[in-house]
């Protein structure tokens, strides 16, 4: 199977490329061309390093690939290119931030949805070992922080940028069935209260923070935990299981309930 990517800029396209052609993981699954207007020299370095095809457009590369890979670092990028993608019937990884808009989120799990579709992406924390079991712990009563770094004035977006890592392991842990949210900035934190009725989550991230983190607190007991990055290629492994069995690995309700979490939270903190 021929992959394309869309975007070059993103160091994500660098992760695909080792996993899927460098390090051969998956017999059969090839990255086979990339468009990459976002960053003409990262474009022409991944042409070099993994032999790729340089593409003229969106819909060149989209014609050219089975499945593709949109990587653009502006979430507010995704949209037109997986819509795209979605309308040639073609499977996608749209690349965190999903979107930064949840009408296009909403507009893009509905289609791939209807159309049976394969898509998936998002952030790569939420599919970190650990935090599925960790999730386990949380009882009613409790109270759960998830920290992580993020920086509301990036270039790329503000908070989207990496406020959605924090955002999409919250969501993973809870669910987006929660009541209220408030939020508030301090300097370069960012610091979000998530009332999910019986549970409180309290989202924090701050422009220089490790991790990710997440804790819980029931009663007087409390653990933390440093969700653990992994040497496995997380988001090559999600895309081409995926392809392989023909199922997402999440409903695709998850990517609009986290974006419409991360509007929430910008809107209220003002960023």
């Amino acid at each position: 199977m021929n992959i394309g990517l869309i975007g070059a800029e993103n160091s994500h396209t660098i992760n695909f490329c080792k996993a899927i052609n460098s390090e051969k993981r998956y017999p059969g699954y090839t990255i086979t061309h990339v468009y990459g207007a976002d960053s003409p020299a990262a474009c022409a370095k991944l042409i070099e390093n993994y032999g790729l095809a340089e593409c003229a457009s969106e819909e060149e590369i989209i014609g050219l690939c089975d499945a593709l890979v949109v990587t653009y670092r502006r979430g507010s990028q995704h949209y037109p290119a997986v819509m795209k993608t979605l309308l040639a019937g073609k499977p996608v990884f749209n690349d965190k931030p999903f979107t930064t808009d949840v009408g296009q989120a909403k507009e893009i799990a509905d289609y791939a949805a209807e159309h049976n579709i394969l898509l998936c992406g998002g952030s790569t924390v939420k599919s970190l070992p650990g935090l599925d079991a960790f999730a386990e712990k949380i009882k009613p009563g409790a109270a759960v922080t998830v920290s992580y770094r993020a920086d509301p004035d990036s270039e790329y977006d503000g908070f989207w940028f990496y406020g959605i890592h924090s955002v999409e392991a919250c969501v993973k842990l809870l669910g987006f069935d929660y009541k209220s949210v408030s939020a508030c900035r301090s300097g370069g934190s960012v610091i979000a209260s998530i009332n999910y009725g019986d549970v409180k989550c309290v989202v924090v991230t701050t422009t220089d923070a490790e991790g990710p983190y997440v804790s819980v607190m029931n009663g007087d007991a409390s653990e933390t935990i440093k969700i653990p990055d992994t040497d496995e290629p997380t988001a090559p492994n999600e895309f081409i299981e995926m392809l392989k069995t023909g199922k997402p690995p999440l409903d695709y309700s998850f990517y609009v309930g986290a974006t419409k979490l991360a509007a929430e939270i910008i809107e209220a903190a003002g960023i």
